[in-house]
């Protein structure tokens, strides 16, 4: 059996996130953030992360209609937009997110669950059944497609708008101070009352980020978890100039700071029939 370290990126070789897998027993499973073990640990981590939730919804409030949040993975955006009172469809690729997010949505009193709608799709191709009011998509979703993908998202995304519709969305963004460059390590509580030792890193060529989560130890027989994902960092000028060939409006920008990384939010609107 290969040592833990083995299984990550070889980028992040001599890394601390790297020595700090070094150190785990050999039977550690290293695996991909979006895999199924990696989803339940990401939804974990994450559930408690307030990180932009209040701008967006801010934003989507002076909307009206449908929402259609994109890439809703297990639901750290969908149960704070449903607190607005709006039909809600929530579309993801992953289907162990949506299980994950259906489990949530079925503790909910039932009126509230009712307008939500998980959707398993791909938000490249994702048809909405009638025009939305707004669209959202949150931080690192962005810089997990690449840029004909990105461009094909956006193309999909207008034309699932109402003449007037919105779309917010965020994105991770590095920039040049010392501070930011440098790994961090966190200690990140979950919402099971794990403890999570979190480790975001720059990659050497500056074009995006890479995180790696250690997981609890799980006790006699079952074998720790970490887990692992790469983000390419979309430049906002990329990315608004992208919006902008899509046929949007960019109306508002601004810099969201972060417990773990700065993100830029952009505000976009659907002018009109085109």
């Amino acid at each position: 059996m290969s040592a833990p370290a083995e299984a990550l990126p070889a980028q992040l070789a001599g890394s601390a996130a790297a020595r700090a897998v070094a150190a785990l027993p050999a039977d550690t499973l290293v695996c991909d953030m979006y895999e199924p073990r990696g989803a339940e640990i990401y939804h974990d981590f994450t559930l408690g992360d307030t990180s932009e939730v209040r701008d967006i919804l801010r934003e989507v409030r002076a909307s009206t209609g449908t929402v259609l949040e994109l890439a809703a993975g297990s639901g750290r955006l969908t149960f704070p937009l449903l607190g607005l009172r709006r039909e809600l469809l929530a579309v993801d690729l992953s289907e162990a997110m949506l299980a994950l997010l259906r489990e949530r949505l079925a503790l909910l009193p039932a009126a509230a669950a009712a307008r939500c709608t998980p959707v398993r799709g791909d938000i490249t191709t994702y048809a909405a059944p009638e025009p939305v009011g707004a669209a959202v998509l949150g931080t690192t979703s962005v810089s997990l497609l690449g840029r004909a993908q990105r461009q094909a998202m956006l193309r999909r995304t207008w034309q699932n708008l109402a003449p007037g519709g919105i779309f917010v969305l965020t994105t991770a963004q590095i920039s040049a101070d010392a501070g930011d460059l440098a790994e961090r390590a966190l200690q990140v509580r979950g919402a099971s009352g794990s403890s999570y030792q979190v480790h975001d890193l720059v990659a050497p060529d500056r074009a995006g980020r890479y995180t790696v989560v250690l997981g609890p130890d799980g006790g006699p027989g079952v074998p720790r978890t970490v887990c692992h994902s790469y983000i390419r960092v979309v430049p906002q000028g990329e990315l608004t100039a992208d919006l902008t060939a899509a046929g949007f409006t960019v109306e508002h920008t601004a810099t969201l700071p972060g417990e773990r990384y700065a993100a830029a939010l952009i505000r976009a609107r659907k002018e009109g029939a085109r």
